[in-house]
């Protein structure tokens, strides 16, 4: 888990402000990454603007979304990003031509940010939540590799 900053701009200190007693130790076996915080520097100044606890969520799942979306191949991720488009949608339907065309934008841009951060994991995003411990909000990410 890591804390998100209240402002969008504050990602990348809060990692340093973690204590190096509370970080897992990487020892040379270990080549795995926690998600959770390659989730914050993949979406940094995405994730966690909001000042609800549903408002992170929800940009939390767009973002695990896109990380699962780039695993694919090219012509899979066109058809996955048409499918949530569609879903999108259906589910939010007074969603104006333009509000719709930011949120696909946003998604293709978190999609690069993953190809070009960590092009070769392919683990995918199980589950995921924000949880608001006190005045700062974690993130709690289940993984499985495919």
């Amino acid at each position: 888990m890591l804390a998100l900053g209240r402002k969008a701009g504050r990602f990348s200190l809060l990692r340093k402000w973690i204590p190096n007693m509370t970080r897992r130790k990487k020892s040379k076996t270990q080549a795995k990454r926690k998600m959770s915080e390659m989730i914050l520097e993949m979406g940094e100044g995405f994730v966690g603007v909001g000042d609800t606890i549903g408002e992170r969520q929800n940009r939390l799942n767009a973002a695990c979304t896109a990380w699962n979306m780039a695993c694919g191949s090219p012509d899979v991720r066109r058809r996955q990003l048409e499918q949530y488009r569609e879903g999108y949608l259906r589910f939010n339907p007074a969603t104006s031509p333009t509000d719709l065309a930011n949120i696909l934008k946003d998604m293709e841009l978190l999609i690069a940010q993953k190809l070009k951060m960590f092009p070769n994991d392919k683990r995918q995003i199980a589950s995921a939540r924000v949880v608001k411990v006190e005045d700062v909000f974690r993130i709690e990410i289940a993984s499985v590799t495919v």
